[in-house]
């Protein structure tokens, strides 16, 4: 697959550096994740000023005609700026479940607010451990969800919570509103600054407008929407290691001992050498991931087997890369001061966010032993 940039693309990707170089510095990150709760609504704004909301949706939803890579290119560069707003939580995950899943009015008047920014729409998928969610007929005979979901990025903010949940029939996908009675919210902070919070559902009475597509019949659009959302994450892991990088060799080119940059020692140069091979590693199995992404039509195993590869090599050359830059840099790479400590620490939340390094090798190890059982 030819992965040359045409001209709009170049011009998206441009943007979003532009963005990040003039109206996301480090010293402004600080600020909003110590002092404005980590989500700023005039950024998101600006997201969808500038198209990057629906730039992987269809024009027929009111998107803008992209895809994968232009999701992809828009996700490395905020990667870049360590940006805290969930474009991947919201403009990736929330916007794919609710094209694939959508029959119906709820979730294209819910799409249509989530490209403009009029509504932030955040997942929330993740059971918390051993209380899974589920939808239930009441004694009365309405339906309640009851549950509780964990690691909902940038619940605290939302406006609306795309909810799974588990019926008779499968599973299915919920639109609450954040005001709904019987749901409550406890945020919290991730180790990046990246506010996030558990769901409680406590008999949430189902409304048949909230639901998106068919009872029972979201699985398959999950998975497919995660598999976007997987990519995704991983372009803005890439992202953020092009920053730990490139912040590691400007310190060692300013950085003098014994009258001569640091940077002329041999054994930080190669040091600085298998930095930039582990981020090929990972750009490499990036682009393996967009190329099933882009030809496929659904979820299916080689798609599948394709993402788990980028998020593996995604996790191991991220926690490589961010643990060399510190070190590279001695003590203030321990600072909360200096950027390249938030590099790594953001890199271990995208590693979570994916399932984890250990996860995706299991994953693709018992796929092979399913091939060698039942060749085709």
């Amino acid at each position: 697959m030819d992965f040359t940039l045409d001209e709009p693309q170049t011009l998206l990707r441009d943007s979003a550096r532009r963005f990040v170089d003039n109206d996301y510095g480090f010293e402004q990150r600080r600020r909003l994740v110590e002092h404005d709760g980590g989500f700023s609504a005039r950024h998101w704004a600006q997201f969808a000023q500038m198209g990057w909301l629906g730039a992987g949706l269809p024009e027929a939803v009111g998107g803008f005609g992209g895809g994968a890579i232009e999701t992809a290119l828009i996700a490395e560069e905020l990667g870049r700026g360590l940006v805290v707003e969930p474009f991947v939580a919201g403009a990736v995950l929330a916007a794919q479940a609710l094209l694939h899943a959508a029959d119906g009015s709820t979730a294209d008047t819910a799409l249509g607010a989530l490209i403009d920014g009029a509504r932030l729409v955040v997942p929330a998928l993740a059971d918390a451990a051993g209380l899974r969610t589920r939808v239930d007929a009441s004694v009365d005979g309405t339906q309640c969800v009851t549950g509780r979901k964990a690691l909902v990025v940038a619940g605290s903010s939302a406006d609306c919570l795309l909810v799974s949940a588990t019926e008779a029939t499968g599973t299915s996908l919920l639109l609450l509103p954040a005001g709904t009675p019987g749901l409550t919210r406890h945020a919290y902070r991730l180790i990046d600054g990246t506010p996030a919070c558990d769901l409680v559902l406590d008999a949430v009475e189902v409304d048949p407008a909230m639901r998106i597509g068919a009872p029972g019949d979201a699985a398959a659009a999950l998975e497919f929407a995660q598999q976007h959302a997987g990519v995704a994450w991983c372009a803005q892991a890439l992202g953020v290691m092009g920053r730990a990088i490139e912040t590691t060799r400007d310190y060692l080119l300013q950085r003098h001992q014994f009258g001569v940059a640091i940077a002329s020692f041999q054994a930080l140069r190669h040091r600085l050498a298998d930095m930039v091979i582990a981020h090929e590693q990972a750009r490499a199995t990036l682009h393996g991931a967009l190329a099933a992404l882009v030809n496929a039509n659904g979820p299916g195993s080689q798609l599948a087997r394709a993402v788990a590869i980028a998020k593996a090599q995604c996790g191991r050359s991220g926690r490589f890369i961010g643990a060399q830059a510190i070190q590279l840099h001695g003590g203030i790479g321990m600072t909360n001061e200096y950027i390249v400590g938030h590099c790594f620490k953001q890199l271990m939340v995208i590693d979570s966010m994916v399932g984890g390094t250990a996860a995706q090798l299991r994953a693709l190890a018992a796929g092979m032993r399913a091939t060698k059982e039942h060749p085709a």
